[in-house]
């Protein structure tokens, strides 16, 4: 056992040690000896394996070693990261640290750009991708093209996985793989190879006949000579490249300039990236150009689609970008109902091109679902996804193995008969948290239909993601009406309530109360409706609509106050809440006295209409034409347009969007009607209102 300051001493120097005593220093010293042999350019690789072995072994006993001043990382990390540097560090031990750091851009890229790199870290570095296929991954030029075995080269350029043969193409001299890769279908892949000087001969061929314009200029734009010389990390090529590899690649100059041309020559998917990857300035200077296409022109479907998915947090929030991109579309060519404006416009296009793209997979839509995106909002979601049974299982199946699930995304699979009840319930579970845009906002609640599933996948949906999710009153409602002890909470907390009935006062009673409720059993009750003492007093709308959700009242009471005139309903949508619960508890049936009283009163009363247009699953779908002749006739007799009547139809557009573009209102106080409902149906798109 060497002595303590025996120890200090030689670890001073350690290049005027034998090979010998740098690993008895490695073996015995503490913590500031290994450091002081980590950091010697003269420390040999026995000494250096000794040290990247005690750092495994020894861990919590180095942890608790007091670094020296000036020095914040723990000595640990200071030593994995010198180890992961060093010239000398055995092969071996390089990849034993890389692999406490898979994810880690420093160490993946010093591992891969090492003198004596190993294939393991290449591949590492090699799988690191980009956001996008038409950014460039600009470490990969600082790996050694001779570090890769031609036999890997070969094996790489076959497979399957596209990083790799991008990795292939850029650093190969094998003429038979490049003649491979420059048609691999794959865009990255070819402009890999157009990136590649050695490639001289395929550069003119991609030059002239590649479908990427990327490709195209990548191809025509000269290229230096490689600099096949081994990149220290305290380089400026280095610092670049780990900015590139942290921020997940970089918008080449001749990409950005190619992809940005006013001419639009430009295929599906280049346009979708175009409108990903673009500044916001230039996309919205390019609107004018794509709008000018016919809806199905392929790069016309790719832009909406892409700018449908464009990440807000790259350039400009998701405020700007709606608005920005809202103005554009102000001059937007027929094809879409002139009622829509401003946001819903902006929703239709965004909307529709994400429905007919074919170029982004299921993956790739989940990851930018999760992000603050156009395509998250459940509107635009909901309305690009409307029909497309396949493609919703599909976007279900590819969000299995994420560990959040877009609320939207929720939304869609609930009212999707191809989606299993289990997995929807699966989904609830790891549902992500909704972004809240205001106090108790409609637009932040997510609106179940009760009368889609049953009862119990309803209940255990909500019950699941409550925590996280704010629900409509309509499905808050069915699962507090199934159980005693949720109604008698609920009664509780009902005289402090003022305004409409709202699905955050409903979901608040069940989060506060999620610890009782789930400590005892269900109380299960009586699902057929009767008339309670306490409903025979003078009830506001919310106590009315809660009391007939519950079974407190029945329908044909309530016909009969309304009928007398002891009760004047001034919220129909309220109204319609309570009837939507008691016929998904005890069958539309029940409801039926309630629907030919608001048939009866809908040109003269709006709260009559709005239940009226509300109920429509319990009783026949209103189709265009009977909604817009109700709100003709109903408009035609007033001197403005309800309130009560502007919520119900927005609520009636955001159930189904894009349902109002084949209403034709020919009044033109019918015409402000709908606009009118539109607008605010439409208000808070995008995450801003």
């Amino acid at each position: 056992m060497l002595d303590p300051e025996l120890l200090d001493h030689l670890a001073a120097q350690p290049g005027q040690n034998a090979p010998d005593i740098n690993v008895a220093l490695a073996e015995q010293g503490h913590g500031g000896v290994l450091l002081a042999l980590v950091r010697s350019g003269a420390t040999g690789p026995d000494a250096l394996a000794v040290v990247a072995q005690r750092v495994v072994a020894d861990r919590q006993q180095l942890a608790v070693w007091e670094p020296e001043e000036g020095e914040s990382e723990a000595v640990v990390d200071v030593l994995d990261q010198h180890l992961i540097c060093h010239p000398n560090t055995p092969a071996a031990a390089r990849d034993t640290v890389l692999a406490r750091h898979p994810a880690d851009a420093f160490f993946v890229l010093a591992a891969s750009c090492h003198i004596g790199a190993t294939e393991t870290a290449i591949e590492r570095a090699a799988s690191w991708p980009s956001r996008y296929p038409v950014l460039d991954r600009p470490w990969l030029a600082l790996i050694m093209p001779g570090a890769v075995s031609p036999l890997t080269y070969e094996a790489w350029a076959q497979g399957e996985c596209v990083l790799r043969r991008e990795l292939v193409a850029r650093l190969t001299f094998d003429s038979a793989l490049l003649e491979i890769l420059s048609g691999d279908a794959d865009r990255r892949v070819r402009r890999a190879v157009a990136s590649n000087p050695r490639a001289a001969k395929w550069r003119e061929r991609l030059a002239i006949s590649d479908s990427a314009v990327e490709v195209r200029a990548r191809a025509k734009r000269p290229l230096g000579t490689r600099e096949d010389k081994v990149c220290v990390v305290d380089s400026p090529r280095f610092a670049a490249a780990l900015r590139a590899l942290e921020s997940g690649g970089v918008l080449a100059p001749d990409v950005a300039a190619a992809l940005g041309m006013k001419d639009l020559r430009i295929d599906e998917e280049g346009a979708a990236r175009a409108a990903q990857v673009l500044p916001l300035g230039r996309v919205i200077e390019l609107l004018p150009s794509v709008l000018d296409l016919p809806g199905d022109h392929p790069a016309a479907r790719g832009f909406s689609a892409g700018f449908a998915l464009r990440r807000a947090t790259h350039g400009a929030g998701l405020g700007e970008m709606i608005g920005e991109a809202a103005k554009a579309l102000a001059h937007m060519p027929a094809g879409v109902a002139s009622s829509y404006t401003g946001k819903a416009r902006l929703a239709a296009w965004a909307s529709g091109g994400l429905a007919a793209s074919t170029v982004l997979d299921a993956g790739e839509v989940i990851d930018h679902l999760a992000d603050h995106s156009l395509a998250s909002d459940t509107m635009v979601l909901r309305r690009g996804l409307s029909g497309d049974a396949s493609r919703v299982a599909e976007l279900c199946r590819a969000c299995r193995s994420t560990p959040l699930v877009p609320p939207g995304l929720l939304a869609v699979a609930w009212a999707t008969d191809s989606v299993a009840d289990e997995e929807v319930i699966e989904m609830a579970k790891r549902v992500s948290r909704v972004r809240a845009r205001g106090r108790d906002l409609p637009e932040d609640e997510m609106d179940l239909d009760p009368s889609l599933r049953s009862l119990d996948v309803l209940e255990q949906v909500v019950l699941a993601a409550s925590k996280k999710v704010v629900f409509s009153p309509r499905c808050a409602l069915s699962v507090v009406a199934l159980d005693a002890r949720r109604v008698r909470y609920v009664m509780t907390a009902m005289p402090q309530w003022k305004g409409r009935l709202s699905g955050a006062m409903l979901t608040r009673v069940l989060r506060q109360n999620a610890g009782a409720l789930s400590a005892a059993p269900a109380e299960a009750r009586e699902r057929l409706a009767s008339v309670r003492r306490w409903t025979e007093r003078v009830l506001t709308d919310v106590e009315l609509s809660l009391a007939l959700g519950v079974g407190h009242i029945t329908t044909e009471e309530v016909v009969h106050r309304l009928r007398l005139g002891r009760h004047r309903v001034d919220d129909g949508e309220t109204l319609a809440c309570g009837a939507d619960v008691r016929a998904a508890i005890e069958g539309r049936r029940s409801i039926r006295p309630l629907l030919t009283w608001a048939s009866e009163q809908r040109q003269s009363d709006p709260a009559a209409l709005a239940t009226w247009l509300l109920l429509e699953s319990h009783d026949r779908p209103r189709t265009p034409s009977m909604i817009a002749a109700s709100i003709d006739s109903f408009a035609a007799r007033q001197l403005r347009v309800p309130e009560a009547l502007s919520c119900a139809l927005a609520c009636l557009e955001n159930r189904k969007p894009g349902r109002f573009e084949v209403v034709f209102p020919q009044t033109p106080r019918g015409k402000a009607t709908l606009v009118s409902a539109i607008a605010r149906a439409y208000c808070a798109v995008g995450g801003t209102r």
